[in-house]
């Protein structure tokens, strides 16, 4: 029997035409030939649409599971959640749960649906591979369409690879459909290689794909339902980003070189990332004023998250009460207002990260100050998080009591620290109000302030904090200064007072931005902090119900083992098949 590379497998998952030496009686007109499928376009783009359906959101993918694996939240209760399994380096637990949870999980036996970024990102590479192979075919078509299927692809292709890279390490760079039978023996690449054919496949889908859809003939008929389709700016946005992630410290040596970032790959994200916004300049992207700041992410009137800011995510159906108990209520939303005990709360040395109003850094003594610790702080602090005495929701009912004693404060009811992630919560969608027929939520997977931000870390490791890019018309401190401007922060300088170094400042103005969205642990590991103490503690709040004492407590050392948890682990028995698809190390 001949043995198969289980990545054969999966990518090998879908499209697979079988044939019988029996045929029921048919007429010759009931065979479905390869034109019929794509020879035009309407049943091509069928095809198409299947990419769309491997998108990961990273929080309502599966049950219990986000991609905030990092020390941004303590670990939820349960060795079923993602949390738990990462904050305790049971990496193993977060790559194998079962069908109904986990984001990287492998897939056997999983469902269609929510096969997660491992099994997931193959079948949809197969899926761009199908497409590719087959566009010859494509006759009844305009250039216009024909484009747009490549491009779409092309698009695919490269965000698959990028999705596995990410957690997973250089990877093979599939670009040819194969067999389900065939042999194959393909070498891991580096970090770096994989991340140059991920460059080349969206550097492609940014020629082909529209700035907007609707603007096309192809989609004007449509207009106002293309949200969430691949675009121009989408694709330059992730080349930029793919580009940031290959120069940072952690894939950089993991290609072979030293802790630290490569310039060039700096200098390519900065020019990739200044592509797009000079489409946020001529009108096709704006950043949202920030009164609106939350309808990037839920939303309960109906309509989808989708604002100028939203450059990528996935659109999906699910909406209403089933969406608030099953998706976010295991993970965000405690049990008393119609989640469960499979939650992350928000660890007390993340919050630190937010800044005061007045734009100088948190300071632990600032803990039993009434007037500072929760209100004096930058405005995104109370857009994105929970704290004790907050009523969220029009019930009395729906008052937070996170104090020692309080009825949303415990280990048995998963809420290990004294805040609950707001990012993804409209005011009364819970079990008192009830106000969740039309409640929708999603997590972007590019915005335009992350583009900012992008541009902003790598002009400056490229250039400087107040250089700018060639032919660009911003410096890093500039970009910064966009997204604090939206925020009504105080602008910085390029001395990053109150940092180290600007390089620290646009680390914490990252991770305090994109908070919950799933970035802290990818950023965390690529500049190679993850394995410090400082990222290790897990530290609670904890204070009486009249406030007159606040303490920290240590909750746990999280495990963080350099250099094992800086990858996941892959299946042993494909790394066992030959030994150029090697293990990750310390697995």
């Amino acid at each position: 029997m001949k043995t198969v590379n289980y990545i054969v497998c999966f990518i090998a998952g879908i499209f697979i035409l079988t044939s019988c030496d029996k045929y029921l009686d048919k007429t010759p007109e009931a065979e479905v030939t390869d034109n019929d499928i794509f020879g035009n376009y309407t049943s091509f783009q069928g095809v198409v649409d299947d990419m769309y359906r491997y998108i990961v959101d990273y929080n309502s993918e599966n049950l219990v599971s986000t991609c905030n694996l990092g020390p941004d939240v303590d670990m939820a209760a349960g060795a079923a959640t993602s949390a738990y399994n990462s904050a305790w380096g049971l990496y193993w637990k977060v790559i194998f749960l079962s069908t109904s949870q986990g984001n990287f999980k492998f897939g056997e036996g999983a469902d269609y649906l929510g096969l997660g970024i491992w099994a997931g990102s193959w079948r949809g590479i197969r899926v761009a591979n199908l497409t590719l192979k087959n566009l010859p075919l494509l006759k009844d078509a305009t250039d216009e369409e024909k484009n747009l299927i490549a491009g779409q692809a092309y698009f695919f292709r490269a965000w698959f690879h990028w999705e596995i890279i990410k957690a997973f390490g250089g990877m093979p760079y599939v670009d040819t459909l194969f067999s389900a039978d065939a042999e194959l023996k393909f070498p891991r690449l580096t970090y770096q290689q994989t991340t140059e054919r991920i460059v080349e496949d969206f550097t492609r889908a940014a020629s082909l794909l529209p700035e907007d859809w609707d603007k096309t003939v192809t989609g004007g008929t449509h207009a106002g339902a293309n949200a969430g389709r691949a675009t121009k700016g989408a694709a330059l946005a992730f080349k930029a980003k793919a580009l940031l992630f290959a120069g940072s410290p952690l894939m950089n040596a993991y290609s072979g070189n030293d802790y630290t970032y490569d310039k060039v790959y700096m200098e390519r994200a900065a020019e990739a990332a200044w592509e797009v916004i000079k489409l946020a300049d001529k009108g096709v992207y704006a950043l949202v004023p920030f009164s609106n700041y939350r309808d990037m992410f839920a939303k309960n009137d109906g309509t989808w998250p989708w604002t100028t800011e939203t450059i990528f995510q996935k659109v999906k159906k699910q909406v209403g009460e089933n969406q608030f108990t099953s998706r976010h209520g295991r993970v965000f939303s405690p049990s008393r207002f119609g989640g469960n005990n499979n939650k992350e709360t928000v660890n007390q040395i993340f919050v630190d990260r937010f800044e005061m109003a007045d734009g100088s850094r948190y300071k632990p003594e600032y803990d039993n100050d009434n007037a500072r610790r929760w209100d004096d702080r930058d405005p995104r602090f109370r857009q994105n998080i929970i704290v004790d005495r907050d009523q969220w929701g029009l019930a009395a009912a729906t008052v937070f009591q996170m104090y020692v004693g309080g009825r949303d404060k415990g280990s048995s009811i998963g809420m290990f620290g004294p805040y609950v992630v707001k990012k993804f919560w409209p005011l009364g969608v819970n079990t008192f109000d009830k106000l969740w027929t039309n409640y929708r939520w999603v997590t972007p997977h590019m915005r335009l302030a992350d583009v900012y931000l992008i541009y902003a870390e790598a002009a400056n490791e490229a250039y400087g904090a107040a250089v700018k890019a060639p032919g660009a018309d911003l410096t890093a401190v500039d970009a910064i200064n966009k997204i604090r401007a939206r925020a009504n922060m105080p602008a910085v300088k390029a001395t990053a007072d109150g940092y180290a170094s600007f390089r620290e400042l646009v680390q914490n103005e990252r991770s305090v931005e994109l908070c919950f969205e799933g970035n802290y642990w990818f950023d965390l590991r690529r500049w190679y902090l993850a394995h410090l103490d400082i990222n290790k503690q897990s530290v609670d709040l904890v204070f009486d119900k009249n406030w007159t004492k606040f303490d920290r407590a240590p909750i746990m050392t999280r495990v963080f083992d350099n250099p094992k948890h800086y990858w996941l682990p892959i299946y042993r028995e494909q790394t066992q098949l030959y030994k150029e698809f090697y293990q990750n190390p310390g697995w």
